[in-house]
Formats: C-alpha cells, sequence, structure tokens
C-alpha cells in the first residue's frame, strides 16, 4: 500500500509538470504567433478590393518567393497596368506609417503607359522596425491621387512619410475612390514582406580597424584611398589605423566623397546618401517642311529638316509647348509630356497658310448680276461699289448680266492683303 501511494505521488507529479510544459508551450505560441495575428488585422483593413475592375494594375517583388529584407537592404517594386492610367502607390509599414513610393522625386508625374513595366528602387529604411510591410496601389482613368499635400512632399524628399496613421488615411482613400466611377478605378494586389532586424558585426581584427560602408541606394563602387575595395553594402576588414579618403561611385549619381579616421580595434560606420544627377528626356521631332524654326516652350531652339528627324536634348521632364513656325504656312503647336531618360517622339505636319484678298466691282447700272467664276454673287450698284471679300489669292472670271445690256466679262487677279477695283461699263443693246 505504502509503494501504491509513492507511485499515485509520482503519477501527479508527472501529470502536473506535463500541464505546466504546456502552459508554457501555449504561451510561447501567443506571443509567437501575436504578430502575424496583428498582421492579418492589419492587413484586412489596408487591403482595397474592387469587385468588378474593367482594367488591371498588377505588382511584384524581386523577392517573390521569399520576401524578407533588411534595414538599408536593396528593394525592387515591379508593376504595370493593362490600361493607360495614373497610378499611385503607398507602402505601409509594421509601426503604421504611410509612405507614398510612386509618383516620386525622380519620376513625379504618375501617368503610366498600359502594358509598360515600370519599377520602383530604393532601400529598407534603416530606422524600420522588424515587423510585416504591405504594399498596395491604385491606378485612376483620371487625375485624383495623390492627394494635393503628398504631391508637395514628393519634391522634398524620395519616399515622404504622409502620415502616421494608416487606418486614417485608409479612410481618406476609400473616400476619394468611393465618389468615383467604379469603371474609373482599379486597386493592385496587396504585397507584403518582412523586415528582419541586422546582425550587429563582429568586432574588427586586433592592431586593425574596420569600416562599413553602406549607400542609398545600394550598389555603389566603394574607393577607399583610391583603391577599388567593392559594392556597398561593405565591410572593409585590416584598415591601417590614420587618415584615410573614401569615395563612392555609382551610374546616375554624383561622386560622394569624405575624409575618416580610423582607430585600431575601431569600426568606423558610413551610410552615403546619393546625389542623383540631372534627369532630362528629349523630343524627337519630324516635319513635312525643312527650315522650320521650333520654339520649346516660347524658346527657340533649332530648325527642321525635312528629310529626318531633329532632336532636342536635355529637356526637363515634364510638360512643354511645342511651337513650329514657317513663313506661308500656319503655326503649329501641341502640348507634351516628356519623361526622364526617354524620347518623345512627335510628328508636325504644316499646312499652307490660305491667303485672302477681296474685290471691288464699280458698275455704271445697278442691279446688274454679278457672277464670279460663273457662281452668282450679288447685284451692282452705280452709286457704290460691290465689295466681294474673302477671296483666295488666284484669277476670277467675273461676269455682269443685265436684260437690255450686252454682258460684260473680264479676268482679274486678286492678290492677298490687297482689295483689287473693277470697272464695268455696260452698253445696251440697240
Amino acid at each position: 500500500m505504502f509503494k501504491n501511494r509513492i507511485l499515485e505521488k509520482k503519477i501527479v507529479i508527472w501529470i502536473l509538470m506535463v500541464v505546466l510544459v504546456a502552459v508554457l508551450f501555449l504561451s510561447l505560441a501567443g506571443v509567437n504567433f501575436a504578430q502575424p495575428q496583428e498582421a492579418t488585422e492589419k492587413m484586412k483593413s489596408i487591403q482595397i478590393i474592387h469587385p468588378r475592375p474593367l482594367f488591371e494594375l498588377r505588382m511584384w517583388l524581386d523577392k517573390e518567393k521569399d520576401p524578407v529584407y533588411y534595414p538599408g537592404e536593396r528593394i525592387t517594386i515591379f508593376f504595370q497596368v493593362s490600361q493607360d492610367s495614373y497610378v499611385t502607390i503607398y507602402n505601409y509599414d509594421s509601426a503604421g506609417r504611410v509612405k507614398i513610393l510612386f509618383p516620386n522625386r525622380n519620376i513625379p508625374h504618375n501617368l503610366v503607359e498600359r502594358g509598360k513595366v515600370q519599377k520602383i528602387e530604393g532601400t529598407i529604411d534603416p530606422r524600420s522596425a522588424p515587423g510585416i510591410e504591405f504594399i498596395q496601389g491604385l491606378a485612376l482613368t483620371r487625375p485624383g491621387l495623390p492627394l494635393e499635400k503628398e504631391r508637395e512632399l514628393i519634391y522634398k524628399e524620395f519616399t515622404p512619410e504622409v502620415s502616421n496613421d494608416y487606418q486614417r488615411h485608409i479612410n481618406t482613400i476609400r473616400g476619394v475612390i468611393n465618389n468615383l466611377p467604379t469603371s474609373s478605378w482599379s486597386v493592385s494586389n496587396l504585397l507584403s514582406f518582412t523586415v528582419k532586424p541586422v546582425i550587429p558585426p563582429p568586432p574588427p581584427p586586433v592592431n586593425y580597424g574596420r569600416v562599413l560602408v553602406d549607400s542609398n541606394p545600394r550598389g555603389a563602387k566603394v574607393y577607399l584611398d583610391n583603391n577599388y575595395t567593392g559594392i556597398t553594402p561593405l565591410s572593409i576588414d585590416r584598415v591601417n589605423s590614420g587618415q584615410h579618403k573614401i569615395k563612392l561611385q555609382l551610374e546616375g549619381y554624383q561622386d560622394w566623397n569624405s575624409n575618416i579616421f580610423v582607430a585600431a580595434n575601431q569600426t568606423v560606420s558610413l551610410s552615403a546618401d546619393m546625389i542623383p544627377l540631372p534627369q532630362y528626356g528629349s523630343i524627337s521631332i519630324y516635319c513635312n517642311q525643312g527650315s522650320a524654326k521650333i520654339y520649346l516652350d516660347g524658346k527657340y531652339q533649332r530648325t527642321t529638316y525635312s528629310n529626318q528627324a531633329v532632336e532636342i536634348k536635355n529637356v526637363q521632364p515634364g510638360y512643354h509647348q511645342i511651337t513650329i513656325t514657317k513663313d506661308g504656312y500656319r503655326e503649329w503647336s501641341s502640348k507634351i509630356l516628356v519623361n526622364a531618360n526617354q524620347t518623345y517622339v512627335l510628328s508636325a505636319y504644316l499646312s499652307p497658310e490660305i491667303k485672302y484678298g477681296s474685290l471691288a466691282i464699280y458698275c455704271n447700272v445697278s442691279d446688274a448680276k454679278i457672277f464670279l467664276n460663273g457662281i452668282y454673287q450679288t447685284t451692282s450698284s452705280s452709286s457704290q461699289p460691290k465689295v466681294i471679300s474673302e477671296l483666295k489669292e488666284r484669277q476670277y472670271e467675273i461676269t455682269l448680266v443685265k436684260d437690255g445690256y450686252h454682258t460684260w466679262v473680264q479676268e482679274v487677279w486678286v492678290y492677298d492683303g490687297i482689295t483689287n477695283s473693277l470697272y464695268a461699263e455696260m452698253q445696251e443693246i440697240e
């Protein structure tokens, strides 16, 4: 019996241990799944769904299978629309902040051509907290997004924060699209990716220093004391202590230079914001007439060729007015949108300018019928001339007819801007 009681106690202790392990496991599971559950709720409140869109806005990431990024890591977002439309793309980070990704400082105009794959290149904000972030875009057939205050911000910062409350921002966006016809807007698929914390680098080698170099955007070539060492992000180990020069080069951006001091057993961290070089577009103009003058926003550029295109280079992105003039031809004008790193091709047809004159017909008798190339115009007056206006510059046959008088016929030239006088002396029939 004593042995049975000992066995019972052991069973009770074993059950208690199992219960404690189970409770501990469930509590840990609750911690692990808290963030996915919170992200799921956030995704539901962010996601905008169009029940029957007439056109499509599709988006995808450069990491489609495993979208995990680290603060400062390079990221590329691709998107494509099935109809010419105005596209706006927002990013919702794990802290609830909202940033606008497109349009941006490099591409301020958000009219996107049908079928063309566009991309947004950038880096994960180094200040980003670990967690799940979302990206969603909207496409409108007419201007409406981004909001006016958001347009002002994109010229100041590449990916500016437009709101620190994603729910309030979503309600504002819903208010905009709810006032639009359902056929005039579409929404993209909702992208999500995970931001993980950066693992701190190991300590530098003894008696040497280390230089950690990063850039925004990444992929810049790094030169230490004019010696190429690699591409950002980069850890340069075994750097002798003392003064050094660092230079970063990236195509499409200005060179970045800095002087640093490296101490033994220490790490120097550098982060370079690369400044884009001015980006321009160009205009290629075909014209049916040579030697016509081309004006860009009212400023003379050059003359046309009749057998080949003329290119105007280094044109600022944005809307521009093209005007082409030539003596003897009507002025040709068109408003165009020039995009950075693209050539806008247009054709201009100059039509001859029509010149007009007039004819004043004096007659010695009244009520004679006046014909112009056989077409009746008016009747004569013996007291004042009859004027026929807006006649093209050419030769005409004038005929005057009246009962009891001989028909009077004469050919006359009409010249541009001139009133030609004609005297008709009609003779009675005997």
